[in-house]
């Protein structure tokens, strides 16, 4: 399964999508259940939420370019000077974005 959904993002990843994925955990009130907005950071709630959860779905999230982008890449080339992008995107989509 965790294949499956590697593969998945690296589609949406490929087409210049972000991926946000939606998942729930039933938890047992004893471990933090209704109260968790109670518990103080570093408790035992933050390792609970990190394992087990159930998948509901996975989406993609594409930002538009903005229309004056391509001409002003365009005109920084064209000046000699050399655009680079930094992002916080992964590398895949990273690459089809700047693509």
């Amino acid at each position: 399964m965790k294949n499956l959904i590697m593969d998945i993002i690296k589609s949406y990843a490929k087409n210049a999508l972000r991926t946000i994925a939606f998942a729930y955990k039933e938890v047992d009130p004893s471990l933090g259940g209704a109260g968790h907005e109670e518990m103080v950071e570093g408790s035992k709630i933050a390792v609970v939420e990190e394992t087990d959860n159930i998948l509901i779905a996975i989406a993609g999230i594409m930002d538009i370019i903005r229309e004056e982008v391509p001409e002003a890449v365009s005109k920084c080339n064209f000046a000699g000077v050399r655009v680079r992008m930094v992002t916080g995107d992964n590398k895949i989509t990273a690459i089809a974005i700047a693509k």
